[in-house]
């Protein structure tokens, strides 16, 4: 009876493990989306390919973002990194936000800190 209990405890405790980190990974990629819509000035930007890679607390949001810019040229889509501390940017490609980098910054940064962290394209 008592391995049953412990069994059912740990059980419990493991689904709830998972459903939190569901949870952080949700939240981050809302609040992501928030911030590259505040950023940009586009509060209708539209999202795609986003992901969240590293972990709860040193990770980064990345994906690609369509938003109007400045001027008249077309909105396209352009990829972007927010990272979870707020320890820097959000950085957009092609420098529509107000945090630009220039292109081989942004790229050394999507290289490091999207695709060898896991993002998948």
């Amino acid at each position: 009876m008592r391995i049953a209990v412990k069994t059912a405890l740990l059980t419990i405790c493991v689904c709830l493990a998972a459903c939190s980190q569901q949870d952080w990974r949700a939240q981050a990629i809302a609040n992501a989306e928030q911030n590259i819509k505040d950023d940009v000035g586009d509060p209708s930007a539209q999202f795609s390919r986003v992901q969240v890679t590293g972990d709860d607390s040193t990770g980064q949001t990345c994906g690609f973002v369509t938003a109007k810019s400045s001027g008249n040229a077309p909105a396209q889509a352009t990829r972007f990194i927010v990272y979870i501390d707020n320890t820097a940017g959000p950085y957009v490609e092609s420098g529509i936000g107000t945090h630009p980098l220039t292109s081989s910054d942004f790229e050394n940064a999507w290289q490091s800190d999207c695709l060898r962290e896991g993002y998948k394209s």
